[in-house]
């Protein structure tokens, strides 16, 4: 069985280990795996992205998911300071290219720009890779996409995913949705799968503590709670189908 604390000597710099890992990567992905669910479901006239926001009486209330452009979107977990020094950098990225050329950055642009970044920290000794999974998602002008950027800087395109604490009980029940209805979803589907994927993998979790972004073909990128009376029909939906799995999944 492979145990990171096996390979004590690799973990200091950025070396591969005997069979091909990089520890430090390895170790990054720990810390994205320990965040606070966040979850990215892409249907064909938009985007969903959603996640966990902490909530503390003596605290105001962090944000979940965040914007990089009016046409795009970002949520992770893992590292916060991590996350947010990623994200400013996209958005640096994506201002200049708007600025280069009166345009709009495309999606898929700014996550190879990220995921450069992403990919030189574990080049470098005297560095550490980013202690955080993103996914990001958005509207460009070929469509709404969605992609999961991994600490090493690997991109995965989603139709539907999650990173963070009970990532697989929220995939299993995405993956059990997708097989049975397809991947032809609406926005109305994503709003209710994303929320839906968050009760499961957060079984005590109050609608003040969901953050929801979401995008619509020909509007701009929006970020609410699942307080927002737009929001509330969909997670009472969601409450109820969450409950539905958990049921049918209770001996596994």
């Amino acid at each position: 069985m492979f145990r990171l604390e096996h390979y004590a000597g690799f973990d200091r710099v950025l070396l591969f280990s005997p069979d091909g890992r990089i520890i430090q990567v390895e170790y990054a992905r720990r810390a994205a795996a320990r965040g606070a669910i966040s979850i990215g479901v892409c249907a064909k006239d938009g985007v969903v992205l959603a996640g966990q926001r902490r909530i503390d009486t003596l605290i105001k209330p962090a944000p979940k998911v965040f914007l990089i452009d009016d046409h795009v979107g970002v949520v992770f977990s893992g590292f916060s300071a991590d996350g947010l020094s990623l994200i400013n950098y996209a958005r640096e990225r994506a201002q200049v290219y708007r600025y280069i050329y009166n345009e709009p950055a495309d999606i898929k642009y700014i996550v190879l720009e990220i995921a450069d970044q992403m990919h030189i920290y574990t080049q470098i000794g005297g560095l550490r890779p980013f202690g955080v999974g993103l996914i990001i998602g958005g509207i460009d002008a070929s469509g709404p996409s969605l992609y999961y950027l991994d600490p090493g800087g690997a991109i995965s395109e989603l139709i539907a995913g999650a990173v963070g604490r009970n990532k697989e009980r929220a995939e299993a029940f995405l993956r059990e949705y997708v097989k049975k209805n397809g991947t032809d979803l609406e926005l109305s589907d994503a709003l209710k799968l994303t929320l839906t994927g968050i009760l499961v993998a957060s079984e005590k979790i109050s609608p003040e503590e969901i953050e929801i972004g979401y995008i619509k073909t020909g509007e701009m990128f929006k970020i609410v709670t699942a307080t927002d009376p737009e929001i509330k029909p969909y997670y009472e939906e969601a409450l109820k189908l969450a409950e539905e799995f958990r049921e049918t999944h209770k001996e596994e």
